[in-house]
């Protein structure tokens, strides 16, 4: 039997996760929600149970091996483990989970030598040392940092894979690797002081890079889902460069910590997942086709779009639209889950084939 055949199953526990992550975001907001039990836990459904679990089953699949489906087994079940009570057990099982999966990236650095396979070695290492920092201090704050460079490295390590298809020079390569040297320093000197002003200005840089080099721009030019994905993609970098400001510049206003994460996790990591999400879902799937529609443009420009409410709330101190900003982005993340859906499931009908100019744009 194949793996993929496993996936069906796990793919709920992921994205029960996000649910009961986004829902447990609104209550920190202020939203009378009664997941008020789970709320303190908002960070590890997000980075770990929701896409610690999707990127692992990512790599499971290609892995090929029934055995590999353990470790996003493993960490798909902290989501029960967090509902019914058991933080510890929950942060034990995302552990358990990333450990796994650095195990997994080492075994493919092992094979390939590839530069982008050493960012995704770090990038998991750094999942761990986050996950095993909560479980230490029970502090989520010190986890953060390591939580946005596992996420930051995977992401520029999949599109740094991509570059070998254009005309990429070595010292601007270098310039790449400079940028995220900054960010790691950042993240390894104390981070509330001098070493999140570093690692904003390594964000900054690597935004910029992307913005640059990466092959979004070109996209642009093609109709449908290389044109949706590309304009996501620089959506995304555009988020990144503002999240890497936030966190360079000493905070002005009355909720910029706020700002300075959700720039990153809702605006970066969200304008990737929109981005890839007809592409990779298939591949998860073990399906043929790109789960592609216009339609998928409602879900992520409104979540980018209550994003920026959310965000404008911050700067101003309002908290109302810091509340209406956030239900925005969580029925707009409900709309875009709903719609892939239907894509996924009218695809098993028609029976779509491979869009072979999508693939050019595939990545985290």
């Amino acid at each position: 039997m194949k793996s993929s055949s496993f996936v069906p199953v796990l793919l709920p526990f992921a994205m029960l996760s996000l649910v009961l992550a986004v829902l447990t975001g609104l209550v920190r907001l202020g939203w009378g929600i009664p997941v008020s039990e789970t709320a303190g836990q908002h960070g590890a459904l997000m980075v770990g149970s929701f896409l610690g679990t999707v990127i692992l089953l990512e790599r499971a699949v290609v892995f090929r091996n029934r055995w590999a489906l353990l470790a996003p087994a493993l960490n798909g079940l902290s989501l029960p483990a967090f509902l019914l009570g058991w933080p510890v057990a929950g942060i034990g099982l995302l552990i358990a989970g990333s450990c796994s999966m650095a195990l997994m990236t080492y075994l493919f650095l092992v094979r390939y030598r590839h530069g982008y396979y050493y960012l995704l070695f770090g990038g998991s290492v750094c999942l761990v040392i986050g996950h095993v920092l909560v479980l230490k201090t029970g502090f989520y704050p010190l986890a953060v940092p390591w939580w946005i460079a596992f996420l930051l490295l995977t992401i520029v390590a999949e599109r740094l894979e991509l570059s070998r298809f254009l005309p990429i020079k070595s010292w601007q390569r270098l310039l790449l690797w400079g940028a995220i040297g900054l960010v790691v320093a950042g993240i390894v000197k104390p981070f509330h002081g001098f070493g999140q002003a570093l690692m904003g200005i390594g964000m900054i840089a690597v935004a910029a890079w992307l913005i640059r080099f990466d092959m979004a721009v070109k996209s642009l030019k093609k109709a449908g889902q290389p044109r949706y994905s590309g304009t996501m993609l620089l959506l995304g970098y555009g988020w990144l460069l503002l999240s890497g400001l936030l966190f360079a510049l000493p905070p002005v206003f009355p909720f910029a910590y706020d700002a300075s994460l959700h720039t990153f996790f809702a605006g970066f990591v969200f304008s990737m997942i929109f981005a890839h999400a007809p592409i990779i879902l298939p591949g998860v799937l073990g399906r043929q086709g790109v789960f592609y529609h216009p339609i998928l443009y409602l879900g992520s420009i409104g979540q980018l779009l209550g994003l920026l409410v959310r965000t404008l709330g911050d700067w101003q101190g309002d908290i109302d639209w810091r509340m209406t900003g956030g239900l925005m982005q969580g029925v707009a993340i409900g709309v875009f889950l709903i719609c892939m859906l239907s894509i996924a499931l009218r695809s098993r009908v028609t029976g779509n084939s491979i869009d072979k100019s999508a693939l050019l744009t595939h990545g985290f």
